[in-house]
């Protein structure tokens, strides 16, 4: 069974081999407390969540307004944990989420070079317009969005 939750205190060694490698413990202690806490990143609506699987975090995933109909859902699933559908069964489960906030559409931004991802939102039936766009981390990637 995959799930859901909010990240804790007793999650920070996970996250310190996942991708926050470069912050304090503080800092990453700092970052789990607000994902706990606040619901608004810029005075819109975010939340971060651990995806379990058999009492294992296999990875991350937040959803981001955009506006009042649009959600930004990212998924990213560890290393060790990839190609084995928790990001299909992920992606339902924030849909639903996002459906019950009133959101309309999801939108999603893969790398371009990410080529299993690519095939997952276009499994997903997220449209794409292939035009390439330069985020906020300096990546190449594509915008993908569905009505959900």
């Amino acid at each position: 069974m995959i799930f859901l939750r909010n990240f804790t205190r007793d999650d920070i060694s996970v996250l310190q081999k996942n991708g926050y490698n470069k912050y304090s413990y503080n800092e990453i202690c700092d970052l789990v407390d607000k994902w706990q806490t606040d619901k608004t990143f810029n005075n819109l609506y975010f939340k971060m969540f651990a995806i379990v699987s058999n009492n294992e975090i296999v990875g991350s995933a937040s959803l981001y307004q955009r506006s009042n109909s649009i959600i930004s859902c990212g998924i990213e699933i560890y290393h060790n944990y990839r190609r084995k559908g928790y990001a299909t069964t992920v992606y339902s489960q924030l849909f639903a989420l996002a459906k019950q906030k009133g959101y309309k559409i999801a939108v999603a931004q893969v790398r371009v070079d990410n080529i299993a991802s690519i095939a997952l939102n276009k499994k997903l039936e997220f449209e794409c317009e292939n035009s390439e766009y330069i985020n906020k981390k300096g990546n190449k990637v594509y915008y993908f969005i569905k009505t959900i």
